[in-house]
Formats: C-alpha cells, sequence, structure tokens
C-alpha cells in the first residue's frame, strides 16, 4: 500500500521559512583634521577613534533590534506569557509526577508564527487573511501536518485501586513542514514530560522538544520542537507514561458495578469513547478522519477477562501474577471506535462458516438471556454480508452487555457495548417489546460494521451518515428475519412521527449540522440525525427504487473503504447508481441542508388539483423573516397519491421546489403520501378531509396501515398548527372503535397525549377521558387480556390495555389490579406483555406498603428488563411523598444507577401528578441537577424536553427562562433552548384552541 493509500483525504503542500536578515559588514575610518593655527576647539584623533567606534556600536545595536522584530514572526522571544507546568517533586510518587496543573497563561499570538512555519500552513492558501494568525491551538480541529498511521497501546488496567496507566507510539507522517505536535489529551489524563519524544523513523533529522504546554479550551497538548519535522518524512511520537482515573462518569474508560446473587459486588472496566473521549484514555488524534490502524495491549488483574477490538493473539502471565492481553492489529479506523473491557463476564459463542467469530457476554448469572442476541445476531450478520455483498473486515464481533452505560449502545469495530436492557432478553419474563427492542439494537450496531466503521463520515457535522443509515438499514435485516412483525409501518410511528413534532419547532437544527465547537457535538446524537436522517434516505429508497437503493450503497462502500466520506460524496454514488436519472444531491440537499420540512395542501383548482408546498411550523409566526436559507424553505417532494377509483394504484409527481397540478380523477376522495414514504404532512380542503373521514368510517382497510396512521397525525398536527380545525381531527378518532391495527391505534395515542398533557389540570380533562373510555371500551372486549398472537397482535393488546386502564375501564382496572395482588400474595406469574401494565396499577391503587414491595422486587431481580418495567411503574403512584422521596433518590446512585436517572425522569411523565413533581423538582433542584449530571452528554439533553414538554404557563415559562440563563447547561444548550420555545407554543395554543377542544369534548360525551 503506497503512502496516498495509507493516508487518504490529505493534501500535500510545502511550506519554506523565511530568510534570515543579511549579516552587516563595518569598515573603520580614520579620519585626521587639518586646522589653522588659531583658536578655537580642535578634535583628537582619540577623540575621532572613540566616535567611530560609538556609531559602529549604535548601528550593530539598531540592526540587532531590527532582527529580534522580524524573527518574532518565526520564533517568539516574550517569556511572560510562556504555559508553565508544576514540575516534579524529586520526593513525591510516580503518579505525581505528572502534569497535574497547568498555568493558565495563554501562549501569545506570535508563538504561532502568524505568516511562518508553526502552524505547518501557507499564508497564501488563506482566503481570510486574518486566519493564518489564529494559533492552531485555537481553533477547533487539529492541523493536516502531520498524520497518524499507527497506534502501539498499552494499558495496565487496576480493578483494586481503580486507576489506568499506559503509554503510546504514535507513527506519524509529516504532510506539511511543522515544528509543533498537537494531539489530544484530556485534562483528566496526566503526561509525564520526561517520558515525551518526537523519534525519526529512518534517516530523518532529530528533533527535541523546547518546550510543552496545554490548550485547555480545545483539549490539545502541544510540543513545540527546536526544528521543522520536513514535509514526506516520518516520526513516532512516544509518549511514555500517561495516567488516569477509572471512575463512574460513563465516560472514557470508567467504572460499572453488579451484584450477584449473594449480594457479593463485582466491579469491571468498560469503555465510551464516542464522540470525543478517546483522549481521556490515551493521547490521541481524536478526530475521524484522523484514521490508523491500533495494536492493543492490555495489562490486568487475574479472575477477569480483556476485550478489545480484535482478537487476543498472545497472553501470558507476569511475574506480579498479572495477565497480560496482547491484540492484533485493527483495520485501519478512527478513534472513536476502540473499545476496551476488562470484566468476569460469560460469553455465548458462535463461529461461522468462513471463520468469523460471533460472541456474547454478560454476566454469568445473565448467561441465559443472550440467546435471543445471538440467534438474530447470527441472522443479521449474514443478511448485511449478502446485502452489501463485502464481509465483515475485522476477524470477530463481541457484543458486551454492561450493567452501566449512558446511551443505549454503541458499535465499536469487533467490540460492541450495551447496556443490558438492550442486549438481554428472558423469554419467560421480559415483553415482546423488549424483544422487539433488542432486536433493532443489535441490527442497528451490526450495520455499523459497513456504515459508521468501515466507511465514516469525515466529520461530525454529517454524523447524520453513520446513524441515518444504520436507523433505515436494522429495519431490512429485522424484516428479513421476521417478515410477520411489519416492521415497516412501525417505523412510521416510532420513529418518523416524534421527530415531525421536533422538526417542526423553529429551533430545530439541519441533518448536516455545522458543527463549530466540540461541546456542540454531543447535542446532534438526536432525533434529528437518527430519525429524520432514517426518514429522508427512506424517501429517497422509494422514488428511486429498492434494487438502485441497494446498488448505490455497495458502490458507495467499495469506493470509500477504509475512509471518510461527506454528504456530497454519497449523493455523486447514488446518481451513478441511477444512471444519471436523478442528480441526487440537488434533490437531497433541501432535505438535510436545511431544517423543517413541507406540507403540501391539495385544492381544486379549475378541475384539476393543485398542489402547493410551504414549510410545516407548528407557531409560524416565530419563523425569522430575515433568515437567509439559500433554499427559501422549498424541497424536491416526491409526491405519491392513489384516488377512491384505483385504491391500489400509487402514481407520483414531482413538486421541484415549486407548485405542481395533477388531473382530477373523479368526484371522490385522492388520498396523498402512500404508505406515509415521504418526510412531508398533507393537508386537503374540508371537503375532501370530509370524504376521507367517511371512508374511514365505511371502511378504513381501504387504506394502509401507514396512511390510517399518517391521517391521525397528519389532523392532530394540522390542528395544532391552526392549519386546520380540532374538531376534524376528533371527528376523526370516531372510526377507531373498529380499528384492531397497533399503527394507527399507536399514532392516536401519541397525538392524543399532547391534549392530555396540556389539559391535564383544566376542567376539559374530565370529559377527554369519559370520551377516551367509550371509544377504548368496545376495542378492549374485542382484543382482551390474552397475551398469545403475533408480534402486532401483542403490541395492539398492551397498549389498549394500557390506555383503558389509564381511563379507568373497569373490566381493564379490576383485571390488572386482581393480577398484582395475586402477584404479590402468591408469586403467580404476570403474562410478560402486561406486567409493566400490572405492576402499575397496584401501585396506583396501593399505597406505600405496595411501592416498597415493588421497589424491593425490582432490586432483587437479575433480569434488567423486568427492573426496567418496575421501575417504570413506581412512578404511577398517586401520593405525592412517595413520587418525591423517588425522586429525590436520583442522586443517590446506591439506589439508582446513573444511567437510569433519565429512564426514571421520564416514568414521571407518565400521570399528571408525577409531571407536576417532575416540573417542580426540576426546577427546585436544577443546580443539583447540573452539578451530578452535567458532565454526561446525554442525560440533561433529554430529561431537560422529557420533564418541561407540556409547560403550558406564563409562571413556569418565567422560572425555566430565569433558570437556565442563571445556572446555563452548556453540553444542553440547544436543549434549553427547544424547551423554552416549545413553552411559548404551549402558551399560545391553550390561548387558541383550549376552548373549543372543551366544547367538542362535552358535546361528544357518548
Amino acid at each position: 500500500m503506497d503512502r496516498n493509500e495509507r493516508f487518504p483525504d490529505v493534501t500535500l503542500a510545502e511550506q519554506k521559512s523565511p530568510e534570515k536578515a543579511n549579516d552587516v559588514m563595518t569598515k573603520d575610518t580614520v579620519v585626521r583634521i587639518r586646522q589653522a593655527d588659531r583658536t578655537g576647539c580642535y578634535v583628537t584623533r582619540f577623540r575621532i577613534i572613540f566616535l567611530g567606534i560609538t556609531l559602529v556600536l549604535l548601528i550593530i545595536t539598531l540592526l540587532t533590534f531590527i532582527g529580534m522584530y522580524f524573527r518574532r514572526e518565526e520564533t517568539c522571544g516574550c517569556g511572560a506569557n510562556q504555559v508553565t507546568y508544576d514540575k516534579p517533586n524529586p520526593g513525591a510518587s510516580q503518579q505525581d509526577n505528572h502534569v497535574t496543573g497547568i498555568n493558565q497563561s495563554t501562549p501569545c499570538a506570535c508563538d504561532a508564527g502568524s505568516t511562518s512555519a508553526p502552524t505547518g500552513q501557507n499564508p497564501n492558501l488563506h482566503k481570510n487573511p486574518d486566519a493564518s494568525k489564529i494559533p492552531p491551538w485555537k481553533q477547533i480541529r487539529l492541523p493536516k501536518a502531520l498524520v497518524p498511521g499507527h497506534y502501539d497501546l498499552r494499558l495496565k488496567i487496576d480493578l483494586t485501586n481503580f486507576v489506568f496507566s499506559g503509554s503510546v507510539n504514535i507513527s506519524l507522517y509529516v504532510n506539511r513542514s511543522t515544528r509543533f505536535v498537537m494531539f489530544h489529551r484530556s485534562s483528566l489524563l496526566g503526561i509525564l514530560e520526561k517520558h515525551v519524544r518526537v523519534v525519526p523513523l529512518g534517516r530523518f533529522p532529530r528533533r527535541h522538544i523546547k518546550r510543552q504546554f496545554y490548550e485547555k479550551r480545545y483539549q490539545f497538548h502541544v510540543l513545540e520542537l527546536n526544528g521543522e519535522l520536513p514535509v514526506g518524512s516520518e516520526y513516532s511520537l512516544q509518549i511514555g507514561d500517561f495516567r488516569g482515573r477509572i471512575i463512574q462518569n460513563l465516560r472514557g474508560l470508567y467504572k460499572s458495578t453488579y451484584k450477584t446473587r449473594d449480594g457479593t459486588e463485582r466491579a469491571l472496566a468498560a469503555s465510551q469513547l464516542q464522540s470525543t473521549d478517546a483522549r481521556r484514555v490515551f493521547p490521541c488524534f481524536d478526530e475521524p478522519d484522523f484514521k490508523a490502524t491500533f495494536k492493543t495491549t492490555i495489562i490486568h488483574q487475574p479472575g477477569y477477562n480483556a476485550l478489545s477490538n480484535m482478537p487476543v493473539y498472545r497472553s501470558s502471565v507476569l511475574t506480579s501474577g498479572w495477565l497480560k492481553k496482547e491484540f492484533l492489529s485493527t483495520p485501519i479506523m478512527s478513534t472513536y471506535i476502540l473499545a476496551f473491557v476488562v470484566a468476569d463476564f460469560k460469553s455465548r459463542n458462535y463461529s461461522f462458516n468462513n471463520g468469523y467469530e460471533f460472541r456474547v457476554w454478560a454476566q454469568p448469572e445473565a448467561y441465559s438471556q443472550t440467546e435471543h442476541a445471538m440467534d438474530f445476531g447470527i441472522k443479521a450478520y449474514e443478511f448485511f454480508t449478502e446485502y452489501f455483498n463485502i464481509s465483515d473486515v475485522v476477524p470477530k464481533a463481541d457484543h458486551v452487555a454492561v450493567p452501566d452505560f449512558s446511551a443505549g449502545a454503541m458499535e465499536n469495530w469487533g467490540l460492541v457495548i450495551y447496556r443490558d436492557t438492550a442486549l438481554l432478553y428472558d423469554s419467560e419474563v421480559s415483553s415482546s417489546s423488549n424483544k422487539y427492542m433488542v432486536t433493532l439494537i443489535v441490527a442497528h450496531e451490526i450495520a455499523h460494521s459497513w456504515f459508521g466503521n468501515m466507511v465514516t463520515m469525515k466529520w461530525w457535522d454529517d454524523l447524520w451518515l453513520n446513524e441515518g443509515f444504520a436507523s433505515i438499514l436494522m429495519y431490512f435485516a429485522m424484516d428479513n428475519t421476521y417478515p410477520e412483525w411489519n416492521v415497516f409501518p412501525t417505523q412510521v410511528v416510532e420513529d418518523m412521527f416524534p421527530v415531525m413534532v421536533k422538526d417542526a419547532m423553529v429551533t430545530s437544527h439541519p441533518v448536516s449540522a455545522d458543527i463549530k465547537d466540540p461541546d456542540e457535538i454531543h447535542q446532534y446524537f438526536d432525533v434529528i440525525s437518527y430519525c429524520k436522517g432514517m426518514a429522508v434516505l427512506r424517501m429517497m429508497q422509494d422514488f428511486i427504487g429498492w434494487d438502485s437503493f441497494r446498488r448505490g450503497l455497495q458502490m458507495y462502500i467499495r469506493k470509500f473503504k477504509f475512509k471518510n466520506a461527506e454528504s456530497y460524496q454519497l449523493w455523486q454514488t447514488f446518481t451513478e447508481a441511477v444512471n444519471n436519472t436523478f442528480i441526487i444531491k440537488e434533490i437531497m440537499d433541501t432535505w438535510t441542508k436545511q431544517s423543517g420540512y413541507p406540507v403540501v395542501t391539495v385544492r381544486e383548482v379549475n378541475g384539476s388539483y393543485s398542489l402547493e408546498q410551504s414549510r410545516f411550523l407548528l407557531n409560524p409566526e416565530e419563523a425569522d423573516p430575515e433568515d437567509s436559507n439559500p433554499f427559501g424553505y422549498k424541497w424536491y417532494i416526491p409526491f405519491t397519491y392513489t384516488c377512491q377509483d384505483s385504491p391500489t394504484e400509487k402514481q407520483l409527481v414531482w413538486l421541484n421546489r415549486g407548485s405542481a397540478t395533477i388531473p382530477k380523477p373523479s368526484s371522490g376522495w385522492l388520498l396523498g403520501n402512500v404508505d406515509y414514504m415521504g418526510f412531508f404532512r398533507v393537508n386537503y380542503m374540508p371537503d375532501m378531509w370530509r370524504k376521507l373521514v367517511d371512508q374511514l368510517l365505511l371502511n378504513h382497510t381501504v387504506f394502509p396501515q401507514a396512511n390510517r396512521a399518517g391521517l391521525i397525525g397528519d389532523t392532530f398536527a394540522l390542528s395544532r398548527a391552526k392549519m386546520l380545525d380540532y374538531e376534524m381531527a376528533l371527528n376523526l378518532t370516531r372510526y377507531l372503535k373498529k380499528e384492531m391495527s397497533y399503527v394507527p391505534w399507536r399514532a392516536f395515542l401519541d397525538s392524543i397525549e399532547f391534549l392530555r398533557g396540556m389539559i391535564a389540570t383544566r376542567a376539559a380533562y374530565v370529559h377527554l377521558q369519559q370520551y377516551l373510555r367509550n371509544l377504548v371500551a368496545p376495542v378492549f372486549d374485542l382484543v382482551g387480556p390474552m397475551d398469545h398472537g403475533s408480534l402486532s397482535e401483542r403490541y395492539l393488546r398492551r397498549i389498549i390495555l394500557g390506555i383503558a386502564c389509564d381511563v379507568g375501564v373497569e373490566k381493564a382496572v379490576k383485571y390488572a389490579h386482581s393480577m398484582f395482588k395475586a402477584w404479590k400474595k402468591y408469586g403467580t406469574r404476570l403474562p410478560s406483555d402486561q406486567a409493566v401494565l400490572i405492576y402499575s396499577v397496584g401501585v396506583r391503587e396501593g399505597g406505600a406498603e405496595e411501592w416498597d414491595f415493588l421497589w424491593e422486587k425490582a432490586h432483587s431481580t437479575s433480569v434488567a428488563s423486568e427492573r426496567a418495567m418496575m421501575m417504570e411503574s413506581l412512578a404511577q403512584t398517586q401520593k405525592p411523598w412517595l413520587l418525591w422521596r423517588y425522586a429525590n433518590w436520583l442522586f443517590d446512585p446506591n439506589k439508582i444507577k446513573q444511567q437510569d436517572v433519565r429512564l426514571v425522569m421520564g416514568y414521571f411523565t407518565k400521570t399528571p401528578l408525577a409531571r407536576m413533581v417532575a416540573l417542580d423538582f426540576l426546577m427546585s433542584r436544577w443546580k443539583d441537577m447540573v452539578n451530578s449530571f452535567g458532565h454526561d452528554p446525554f442525560l440533561m439533553r433529554e430529561v431537560i424536553p422529557t420533564v418541561t414538554a407540556f409547560v403550558n404557563s406564563d409562571f413556569h415559562f418565567r422560572q425555566l427562562k430565569n433558570l437556565f440563563e442563571e445556572t446555563p447547561l452548556r453540553v444542553a444548550s440547544k436543549a434549553t433552548e427547544n424547551a423554552l420555545a416549545l413553552a411559548r407554543s404551549n402558551i399560545k395554543w391553550m390561548k387558541t384552541h383550549y376552548n373549543q377542544i372543551a366544547d367538542w369534548l362535552e358535546k361528544n360525551q357518548t
């Protein structure tokens, strides 16, 4: 492999140093003065010589100062702002000799060389001449002067003292001449300076380190050398000693614990490096496009297994009794997918015919719960290998369930790490929704082996390339294995509808976002990147066809294997895949580079239907009239439709950033966005809406499930945006008494949940509960509380029983309460799909005794999904003091793990009382929440919108605004901004819609 292949996506540039000033030569001059014999002032020969020497000295001094002035452009001579380090104390321990404190003085701008070599950049290349004056360590990205090729990493992990130490050698290729070596290092990672060296690999000039300093803002460790590293040379950056602590913060290399059945606590170490936490574990070039290979060695205590991305090729026992595991080198990959686990887990193993090893790891007592992940994982790897026509590059895949994990899972190449509820499934206890979720997450993570690991986005602004594709591909694998699950309509209500609410706010962001600050990266791991990314790809797959979509993906993987890519390169590949039938970039840029989405309004004009597009906003009055969006909030829309005359014939017309006209086929209904494949809403004139409602009441099965759900979702969203009367949306729901499919019911319950949350403290809430009782009771009578059938049937029974118990359908409440009492008294096994509902009714109808009983059961079970169901049900109590006690336990990690804090806060949104307690708790303990959980990039970002979703009073809005301003939370700044925007929207909604809804509910009680 030549150098261009080893270091892709890098351009070469040569930098020449400024020339030195010319030497100045002087010549002695003797002056002899003859004078007439007269009185006056005489100048002696001695005085002439003295004056000449003085003049020469003045000239030399002046030239010296001039030379020093110009040399500042190359090497700063000032010392006042030099960064200094705490000096090692000879009498201190080895750990004390690490860099533990940094003088906060900042290197002056001339240290960078505003026009010369230190930046490693030719100033003539800068479009903005001022950019060259910014030191490279004051910029968000590492310069491309040095490119890593290989890491030789050694880690010693101590699970007694919970510390780690290590060393790393990084081979570097010099892409542009520079005398600064910059890499990432967290301030939590200590380095002993005397063990840092830069060594030539071959016959290249030796360089010594003049000084080292740390830029805290961007976490750069900077070495200034005594000379430049020449273009084309190769060096080894050797860091012989770094150290850190292993703590329970769920970032970097962190501590996790679990208890065995006999109550013994066992510890383990696991890693989470995405997106910028590899630097917490070892010094590195911690950006996705600095791909390299990694050879890892882990030294650990006996009694544990050590895992990393690749198989172990050599294992030995050291004289200390510790074990040394040496792993094969990885393929070329990004730092954020490197991974480590040291634990006493047990694995379930499988070998494919080609030698590929697949293992699922868990606590020994949870081994039986790994069977489903193993069975489905085998099928998923086989499916994706065939789908892409490329095998996974790493020779093995370990999937590990750890007790503490901030996200759901992480796709580290060859070592995928999950929270236990995302990987483990117990057929005796876990529900069908648990099985569905485990299947979905495993499929998502395996898809990342190709999208994300093999081909990676170039920078985090294209995060959606990783997550959007994994989110659509996971459904392909699920449908291939379980076609009876009907996953594609489910995709609409579980993934698309929730993100369409967020994307209809003015505070939304484009799928492909411009990330300018490292602190912003985690905030883009949201539903826009995942679910909207998936939705727009789903739409593209529909209009180019399944075969072209697959062909484009195969071409893309082959073209950018082991490389980094940007979205325009993806679109170019798909354009080639469809033989230029579509210019994909032109179409898809309107969906990925501007926020929001359109609503298409269908109007009858002169015997035809006019299709007009506009941006859909829940509060259009909040839009910025001076928004300089280059696309003008217009989209290329593939509008599909069917008509009453031929309901199975799907037709397509394009709205090319404007409007379109289609012929009117008959006097019957027209249905737009067939199967809800497009990421847009459709609005009709009132007469057409009435025809669609009449069809639902007459025979709703004429419309596909996804469209029945779409009609419900669209009517409620359009009503919320004041584009349709709520009367129309509520009238449409009357057909649900005959609806026997999960997907439309899910769409209705999600839509009506907004109304329930908004009017929960108003008089109309009683009428809403009564309307829902009348609507759901006949369906409950039909489906009953049985615990069998297909996944879709089980899903339907679960949500019908749930809403029936919530609104007080007497048969449902009696059934659930009797089941809870039998379980509590006799230990009767509960139907797994109904367990969470039965626990909830028992707690809701009971008091402290029932609550404490369920709490103890939750902490004695070894099944993570069962514990999660019990923890959710505890928030259903109607005793305020129990809710406050539960909320305050969030700060006690012995009672509630940090990874579960955001889940518990989500459980508090299920009842009006719990919602009020959660909001009061957030506001009264905001500073404690920030101090305790502000470091977690996911936790507070999810807690804030969850708890504040139904804030609809000026009083609470002002309180929240003051809290967010007085104690800002940088890692969740977008979440706080969105929460305030939604609260403003909710306040306006109450003023606009409450009376109309209250009147309708009062008139429709039977």
